[in-house]
């Protein structure tokens, strides 16, 4: 049937909420639009009507299997077999988006992720011809992402499928001690995170949220096991405090202009203060990182509080000259 490009971008927005189990409804979808068509430029805004009538057209005329469950107040699919197959209608834009993911998935994914998405842009550019790779050498297109670890691809999609299928996975991990155990870990979470995979979620042997460094894992095995994502693990993600280390709080930093810049770029924390007599506040900060910085800064960065964890700093700083006399 005819269709119009901004219906199906809706379609294809609703298909996707779908898939990943969002459970959207008529308010969500309104609002979900509006969000796009400010942030992304798509003008696919729409009432309520044009929702329940897009709805309506997923199950009549792509055999969607829809159904509302009233306990989330959403619609769901009763199978997730069903596939959204529609015309592929990509704009310019639309396509360097997809070519230059891939390209960068090829860098932070291992083997066979990449190429699953590898593929299914080369699908797209049989379908389309974008004027762009008349002239763009994606091999001069670099992302340095500096994943040097030695990352099991074997190991990744097991996790990979793992957070995807929502099953529990049998995981053989080595602490930083070298000791292996083997735990039944739910992936709620993949982070990609200073250049390594991680994934946050619940270790049923501990009975508590952990953070498992993939490059760590020396085997893992799907098992039947399912689990309910954790909305509260899933919100703990952040740049702030994903790694868990112990907090201090109240740090206080003397500046200089060019880290003060570099601060901008790269916070230490999302509610950092920079004060007019060239000092930032910092409400939390673990040593494994603010050292570090501190030590990179090369005296443009001095610690002025708390007193003693600048102490502490000293006394490592005179165990690294010792070490050169």
């Amino acid at each position: 049937m005819p269709m119009q490009k901004n219906q199906l971008h809706r379609l294809m927005r609703i298909a996707a909420l779908l898939k990943e189990n969002r459970y959207p409804n008529s308010k969500t979808l309104i609002e979900e639009f509006r969000r796009i068509s400010v942030e992304e430029g798509l003008e696919i805004k729409c009432v309520k009507k044009t929702v329940l009538r897009d709805m309506k057209l997923l199950e009549t005329e792509f055999d969607c299997p829809l159904a509302f469950d009233r306990a989330r107040n959403g619609y769901y699919l009763t199978h997730h077999g069903w596939d959204f197959i529609a015309p592929a209608l990509l704009d310019e834009n639309e396509m360097i988006a997809s070519v230059i993911g891939a390209r960068i998935a090829e860098e932070i994914f291992p083997a066979p992720i990449k190429n699953k998405i590898r593929n299914a842009v080369d699908t797209l550019l049989q379908q389309n011809n974008p004027d762009f790779l008349d002239t763009a050498n994606l091999q001069s297109l670099f992302i340095l992402s500096g994943l040097y670890t030695n990352l099991n691809p074997e190991i990744f999609l097991t996790i990979f499928t793992g957070w995807q299928e929502q099953k529990c996975v049998k995981v053989y991990y080595e602490d930083y001690d070298g000791k292996v155990t083997s735990r039944y870990f739910e992936p709620h979470t993949l982070v990609f995170y200073q250049n390594s995979w991680y994934s946050k979620g619940f270790c049923r042997l501990k009975n508590a949220v952990r953070t498992f460094s993939l490059s760590r894992i020396k085997r893992a095995e799907l098992t039947m096991f399912d689990f309910e994502p954790e909305k509260e693990i899933i919100k703990s993600v952040n740049t702030d405090d994903f790694l868990g280390f112990q907090k201090i709080k109240n740090v206080k930093l003397k500046i200089s202009d060019h880290i003060r810049e570099k601060l901008q770029a790269l916070p230490l924390h999302s509610q950092q203060k920079f004060l007019k007599n060239g000092t930032v506040k910092i409400p939390s900060v673990s040593k494994e990182v603010l050292f570090p910085f501190l030590l990179a800064s090369r005296g443009e960065a001095v610690l002025l509080e708390p007193v003693e964890l600048r102490k502490e700093l000293k006394e490592e700083l005179k165990k690294m000259l010792s070490a050169y006399k």
